[in-house]
């Protein structure tokens, strides 16, 4: 591979990362690309002047809050509408996150995405 198709191949990579909402670290941990080779690559490119877009900032990635009541605070429990039941249950060291069937997905996919990452 000549010296250009690989510094093409490499912010072909770079842009893909950039591009697809996630961290460096998440994007290359999905890619199984070492986020030091990764890093390696775009200070390379930025020596020759190549324009390489500009990394995610993980804390001004769009969060969805959500309240989640920890226990019953009506007064009156016939005003409660149940709900059905979880579509989808997860249980680990000691917390459990049910997920129902009204939930959008967003709000799935950030809760997945943020279990990954704690776990």
């Amino acid at each position: 591979m000549s010296t250009t198709s690989k510094e093409d191949h490499w912010l072909e990579l770079i842009t893909q990362c950039r591009s697809s909402g996630l961290t460096d670290r998440q994007w290359c941990i999905e890619n199984g690309i070492p986020v030091s080779t990764f890093y390696y690559h775009v200070r390379a490119l930025r020596k020759k002047a190549c324009a390489v877009p500009e990394a995610v900032d993980a804390s001004a990635q769009k969060q969805e809050v959500v309240q989640i009541p920890l226990w019953e605070t009506e007064q009156n429990p016939s005003d409660h509408v149940a709900l059905p039941g979880p579509s989808v249950c997860l249980e680990m060291q000691g917390i459990r996150v049910e997920i129902h069937e009204q939930a959008g997905a967003d709000v799935i996919r950030n809760t997945l995405l943020a279990l990954r990452q704690l776990c």
